[in-house]
């Protein structure tokens, strides 16, 4: 048991634990792991936390409570396959230490156990974050006292645990056959954004029409209940929460069954699967074409794009925001009377013009896409470096990667929200300004904290852009200057509303100029750091 838990410990610091420099790790590693819970909690209960309030509301009077956990588990499922499917094939297949551990005198089974519980506990803290919440939200909104009991608590406590399980073995699976497409196919980047495009894709079309899907649920809860029997283990959890104990114990086997065969199953192939995944991917094929001449900035940000829509894990945590503004604009146009009935329903009272620029401020947030770049170049880094190319142009030209793809986005957002909710042109103008600047700034912060932690020796891109410092930074620290926004627009409203928004503009004004005045000054002596 010794020989697994120190399996145990290397798999889950390289799943979640990973830090984000060599130098004073556990402090900082400690900082990674704490961040990387962070945004899977947050995520997990902003999502439970609405739609298991909505879904309550609207289930409850009927005695359909089961289906607010059958839908909860539904999207943890789906969720955990999101976040671990591309980091099992990283993590279990992909792992640069693999040749080393295989050596070992320890049983390939031991090995595959030690890794595949890492994605399982990361599962964990993603199902607890998405079922406790609905937990609590059923105990205060029924009013038949189900969750006042005791055993209704250890019923949803044994699922929370349980549900990992099958979700891990569905993650692993799906792991392994996007490992083999990859390594298979020549542009197997390209089917795996196709299908999370289409994950995504439903998604939004979900997210859009909820209301009215919550009401034809409320109207026809037995029905649907009635045709969820694809989705039996989840249908068997929701159930024995609800106080079946029988279906509770199916479900529980259910997923320890298929956890258990996973494991065993991968652990006997385990050696060859690795080796096959190997071999194909290191093959080369060679073919002669004729070669173009381009200058050292086209060279430079022709392989900044290539990196970025050729890595599915970057392009899909790191563009998603890119996603949502275009989908934002489109839906602000096609959608009017809807979003408006949602914010109405939602109880918020606000002007529309701030809470445009909120929206287009948070889905910016959440591209950080020139934080992780300087890391994402490892140990070839020094290459670049010692290319006849000014250091200052690779620093530059990442973010200017970044203000390429994010301000074309932002202005085809902000131009449909004003054409959408009939905003008059200085509002307009207000809104343009001020989210542009926003993005300015936000690439160049992103690119500083790229300097400040980065990550060379990472086992793969997963970890640098999940879990780097440079990536949470990124992100949450500009989600933080959004709020001091909002609190200077409130501040400036109450004397008047051209003051309401010259003061957040001014404030990212500030933000691009400290930016990029600091990258300017000290952005090449920091590279030549690393």
């Amino acid at each position: 048991m010794k020989k697994f838990f120190i399996l145990l410990k290397v798999s889950i610091q390289s799943m979640l634990l990973s830090s984000t420099n060599s130098r004073g790790r556990s402090k900082k590693r400690a900082a990674t792991g704490l961040s990387a819970v962070f945004v899977i909690g947050f995520l997990g209960l902003y999502l439970s936390g609405l739609y298991s309030y909505m879904l309550m509301k609207a289930l409850a009077p009927a005695n359909m409570e089961a289906l607010v956990f059958i839908f909860m588990g539904m999207g943890a499922l789906v969720g955990g396959l999101l976040f671990t499917t591309f980091a099992v094939k990283g993590v279990v297949f992909g792992g640069k230490d693999n040749d080393l551990l295989l050596s070992m005198p320890v049983p390939t089974t031991l090995l595959v156990a030690s890794r595949v519980i890492a994605i399982y506990l990361e599962n964990l803290l993603f199902s607890i974050f998405v079922l406790i919440p609905a937990g609590v939200i059923c105990t205060f909104v029924t009013q038949n006292g189900v969750g006042h009991s005791l055993l209704f608590w250890m019923r949803l406590g044994i699922a929370v645990l349980a549900l990992p399980l099958l979700d891990t073995a569905l993650s692993v699976l799906s792991g392994a056959l996007v490992a083999f497409l990859s390594a298979r196919v020549s542009r197997g980047a390209l089917g795996q954004n196709i299908v999370t495009g289409i994950f995504m894709a439903v998604v939004f079309y979900f997210s859009f029409n909820l209301s009215s899907m919550i009401k034809n649920l409320t109207d026809n809860a037995a029905r649907v209940k009635n045709s969820l029997t694809w989705a039996a283990p989840v249908l068997w959890m929701g159930e024995g929460i609800m106080g079946d104990w029988g279906l509770l114990l199916a479900f529980v086997l259910c997923c320890i069954v298929s956890f258990v065969l996973v494991v065993v199953g991968l652990g006997r192939v385990y050696r060859q699967a690795v080796a096959a995944f190997f071999a194909q991917s290191t093959r080369n094929h060679y073919r002669l074409s004729p070669q173009t001449a381009s200058g050292q900035k086209k060279a430079l940000l022709k392989k900044e794009m290539q990196r970025f829509f050729g890595t599915p894990m970057y392009f899909w945590n790191a563009g998603i925001g890119l996603v949502m503004l275009l989908a934002a604009g489109v839906a602000s146009l096609v959608m009017k009377e809807k979003l408006l009935a949602y914010v109405e329903m939602s109880g918020i009272h606000l002007p529309l013009l701030p809470m445009a620029a909120a929206v287009i401020g948070f889905c910016l947030c959440i591209c950080p896409i020139a934080a992780p770049s300087v890391s994402l170049e490892g140990k070839y880094l020094w290459i670049l470096r010692e290319s006849p190319i000014v250091e200052s142009s690779l620093l530059w030209i990442k973010v200017g990667f970044q203000l390429l793809l994010t301000l074309p986005c932002t202005v085809i957002a902000g131009m449909c929200i004003s054409v959408a909710f009939g905003f008059a042109l200085w509002q307009t103008v207000a809104l343009l300004s001020a989210t542009l600047l926003f993005a300015a700034g936000h690439a160049a912060f992103g690119m500083l904290m790229g300097l400040c932690f980065p990550k060379l020796d990472a086992v793969n891109e997963t970890v640098i852009i999940k879990q780097s410092m440079a990536a949470v930074l990124a992100m949450f620290v500009p989600m933080a200057l959004l709020g001091m926004a909002a609190g200077l627009y409130y501040w400036g409203s109450k004397m008047a509303q051209w003051i309401g928004l010259a003061l957040p503009i001014m404030l990212f004004a500030v933000f691009v100029a400290v930016c990029t005045l600091i990258l300017a000054r000290q952005g090449t002596s920091m590279l030549r750091k690393l």
